[in-house]
């Protein structure tokens, strides 16, 4: 009992400190006339397969031409970044995952934005590349995407940092690939979000 208590309280604390960052969020926002990211269009889809190779981490999603989808367009699901899309075919597209060898997404790491390139091997953890040393990057940090490239815009959630060591990093993604039912396809290029700013 004394132990639920403490864990009560320690949770009562951080609840509280989550309203109030909450509230300063929102404050601050209407004092800096802050916009958020324009949600472009977008199209819903179902995962028909997987790539069954473990020489490549891809899926085909029931989404295609007819439907707008072009190549390069990202994929997302609830917990977060996906993949993006990188064939299309007049019913279906193929999307090439975070965790495939050939993905390469550009990321902020922590509070701090370090910047890295995160990219796939084949297993279901990704690693970051290109690091300026790995100073201050440390197990638990959130990993997102930077927005660099103009292909996706800044803060798309992607995974935390699962391990750290001299030679390699690692991410875990946020997204369970193995369970992908349905996902969402949308074009975040800065050609359509400044399209969309501008309407």
């Amino acid at each position: 009992n004394v132990k639920l208590r403490e864990s009560l309280n320690r949770l009562q604390r951080w609840e509280a400190v989550a309203h109030s960052l909450a509230q300063e969020n929102t404050s601050l926002k209407a004092l800096l006339h802050y916009r958020e990211i324009p949600w472009p269009s977008f199209v819903s889809a179902k995962v028909i397969a997987g790539s069954g190779n473990s020489f490549v981490r891809a899926l085909l999603i029931s989404a295609g031409h007819r439907d707008g989808i072009q190549k390069g367009y990202a994929v997302v699901s609830g917990p977060g970044l996906v993949g993006r899309v990188v064939e299309v075919g007049e019913v279906s597209a193929n999307v090439l995952l975070l965790t495939d060898l050939n993905s390469r997404i550009p990321v902020l790491v922590g509070t701090g934005g370090v910047r890295a390139i995160l990219a796939g091997d084949n297993t279901d953890l990704t690693s970051l590349d290109l690091l300026p040393g790995k100073a201050g990057v440390e197990v638990g940090m959130r990993v997102t995407t930077s927005g660099h490239g103009g292909q996706l815009p800044p803060g798309l959630p992607i995974g935390r940092v699962s391990s750290v060591s001299d030679s390699l990093i690692t991410v875990q993604p946020f997204v369970d690939f193995s369970r992908l039912e349905h996902v969402v396809v949308a074009d975040w290029s800065l050609e359509t979000l400044m399209k969309t700013a501008t309407v």
